[in-house]
């Protein structure tokens, strides 16, 4: 048992001196932070130290069939400064990753992943309003039509930085034909629960979907975000359901997953064997998926034309 918990300790400091990126050495930052040197550390001591370096702490680093598994994640409370505080809490994640020269995303999106939806700031708002309006239950929303002006411009900053950071990250990305059923599930309850201003307002929303639509289309086809040379993505058509949103995250000195919880937030995590089980999951369900970006514009062509058709007979449905 001693020995066990000598590992576990010397695998947690280990996670913390390759999270140090300022050249600080590792007994000189314990000493700033708990007044102890490397040797004195204890689980007394833990939590502190997670917090500050950011780091996973798992009780089992060696590896078990029940391994204890530590995630982080921000509680996202009912009011607007914890949601901004969320938003600017993943817009930091974005950044970290892609000021990272060899990092790379694979997300498997069972719902259209969160960036997409803020190339349209009309249609962000809809999303960010969708969100505080009937995931939060922000009180200042409650009894609200949906008004683009409610959303403070905070929080439009967020989402625009967060998508300028992500399209310049080299990342996969595998959907379904079931990938966008969410977004606009959400459309259609807000018609059929009169929180749109109008049916003008409900077409609309759709209109920006199909906008989004078409700007993935395109970038498949140039296998870039950004429609210039640096090839950095490239997307899957799965022939199989999903099922969730599983992300993995490779950096030059670490790997992390992460995993929706309640709806549109993410837990994530740096525990190995957690980490190397979803990586595996994920390129199962490659092997099962078709690539559609670059060469394969008949295979691409037909599965937007599904979700062309899906925003299609929504508006049909509103129109009647």
């Amino acid at each position: 048992m001693e020995d066990n918990a000598k590992a576990i300790q010397l695998a947690f400091i280990d996670k913390i001196k390759n999270s140090l990126k300022n050249g600080k050495g590792l007994a000189d930052e314990l000493a700033d932070l708990l007044g102890l040197s490397t040797d004195s550390v204890n689980v007394h001591e833990i939590d502190k130290m997670v917090k500050h370096f950011k780091v996973s702490f798992d009780m089992n680093m060696q590896g078990s069939m029940d391994m204890l598994v530590n995630f982080s994640y921000l509680k996202v409370e009912g009011d607007k400064n914890n949601f901004g505080q969320w938003l600017n809490t993943l817009l930091q994640h974005v950044i970290n990753i892609a000021k990272d020269d060899k990092s790379h995303i694979i997300y498997a999106a069972d719902d259209v992943p969160i960036w997409h939806h803020f190339a349209n700031e009309e249609f962000t708002c809809f999303k960010l309003f969708y969100w505080l309006k009937c995931i939060v239950n922000h009180q200042d929303f409650a009894h609200k039509k949906f008004d683009a002006g409610l959303i403070d411009e905070s929080m439009l900053d967020a989402t625009k930085q967060m998508l300028f950071y992500y399209n310049q990250t080299s990342s996969v990305e595998i959907w379904s034909e079931d990938t966008m059923n969410s977004t606009l599930k959400q459309i259609e309850y807000f018609w059929e629960n009169d929180f749109f201003t109008d049916k003008a307002q409900a077409i609309q929303m759709c209109d920006h979907v199909e906008s989004i639509l078409q700007n993935l289309k395109t970038q498949a086809q140039h296998s870039s975000k950004n429609l210039d040379d640096k090839q950095n993505f490239t997307l899957f058509k799965s022939e199989v359901m999903i099922g969730n949103n599983s992300i993995i995250v490779q950096m030059s000195n670490t790997k992390m997953a992460f995993v929706s919880n309640n709806t549109f937030n993410m837990m994530n995590t740096s525990n190995p064997a957690f980490v190397n089980e979803n990586e595996n999951w994920i390129k199962n369900l490659m092997q099962k998926s078709n690539q559609i970006s670059g060469q394969s514009e008949k295979q691409r062509n037909q599965f937007f034309k599904i979700l062309f058709d899906k925003v299609d007979a929504l508006k049909t449905k509103i129109n009647q």
